[in-house]
C-alpha cells in the first residue's frame, strides 16, 4: 500500500500494538496508563494505526483492538512498515 507523508513505525507504535496484541482492546486512557504513555500520545498514535488498518475501533466508544495486519507488522518488527503521522 502506498502511503505518503512516511512516518516509520516507532517505539511508541510497537509498545501500543504490543500491548493490544496481549491485553485484548481496551480505552485509550487505561492503555496509556498501562504502558506509561501519555494519554494525547496513545491517541494520536491510535489514530494513525487506525488510519493504517493495525487497530481497529471495537464499538460506537473509543475502544481499539489490534488487527491483524497490526500483528503482521508487530512480528515484522515494523521494519518495512512506514506510516502516516496523522496530519501532525
Amino acid at each position: 500500500m502506498a502511503r505518503s507523508g512516511i512516518d516509520d513505525l516507532n517505539s511508541t507504535d510497537e509498545r501500543l500494538l504490543t500491548y493490544l496484541a496481549a491485553d485484548g482492546p481496551d480505552y485509550p486512557a487505561l492503555i496509556a496508563s498501562n504502558t506509561g504513555l501519555y494519554v494525547g500520545n496513545v491517541e494520536r498514535r491510535v489514530e494513525t494505526l487506525r488510519e493504517e488498518g493495525l487497530v481497529e475501533d471495537v464499538s460506537g466508544e473509543v475502544i481499539y483492538r489490534i488487527t491483524a495486519d497490526g500483528r503482521n507488522v508487530l512480528a515484522d518488527d515494523g521494519a518495512s512498515q512506514p506510516l502516516t503521522d496523522g496530519g501532525e
